[in-house]
């Protein structure tokens, strides 16, 4: 991952914001494999240069939004009461994304989630994205399920363990 949000510069942070905001909405009707940068350009009315200015591909797009969610989340994390309430807070508004990526772009995940990981054992690191993300995949697929449904869900059924592992 090479590209970062730019806030040192409005405009091209308005520009990666309108661009995220497209893919979103073009994954909405196709697969991330066949959205093209021309498609992007087009649904955000850019040019091509404005889109790799801001990017490498498309795929670049999503690993640099969840980066930013993912580091929110985890600089926030600290001064939480409740962590794993407050983990269902967060990622409420960030299932589609993961479940997207788990589903699309599972090397977004592990890249991602890979910076910030203590624990130098890929084993638990696999746990950690596969749990993660089939949670937040699960609750993204059922509506009907609460913030408060899923805090009780992942307290009644996971270990002490596995939900540090997934939280912090």
């Amino acid at each position: 991952m090479k590209a970062e949000l730019n806030y040192a510069n409005k405009k091209s942070l308005d520009s990666q914001k309108k661009i995220y905001k497209g893919l979103r909405q073009l994954l909405l009707t196709k697969k991330l494999d066949d959205i093209t940068v021309t498609d992007i350009s087009a649904i955000c009315d850019i040019s091509r240069t404005t889109f790799y200015r801001n990017f490498n591909n498309v795929t670049d797009v999503l690993e640099v939004m969840f980066n930013y969610f993912y580091k929110r989340y985890l600089l926030n994390l600290p001064s939480a009461d409740n962590k794993l309430l407050f983990f269902c807070n967060y990622w409420q508004f960030h299932k589609d994304l993961v479940s997207i990526l788990y589903n699309q772009a599972t090397n977004v995940l592990y890249n991602v989630i890979g910076l910030y990981f203590k624990d130098s054992n890929p084993e638990l690191l696999n746990l950690k994205v596969e749990i993660f993300c089939y949670l937040l995949s699960s609750w993204s697929k059922n509506s009907t399920w609460t913030k408060n449904y899923v805090e009780s869900l992942i307290s009644k059924t996971l270990t002490p363990f596995a939900i540090k592992l997934i939280i912090e």
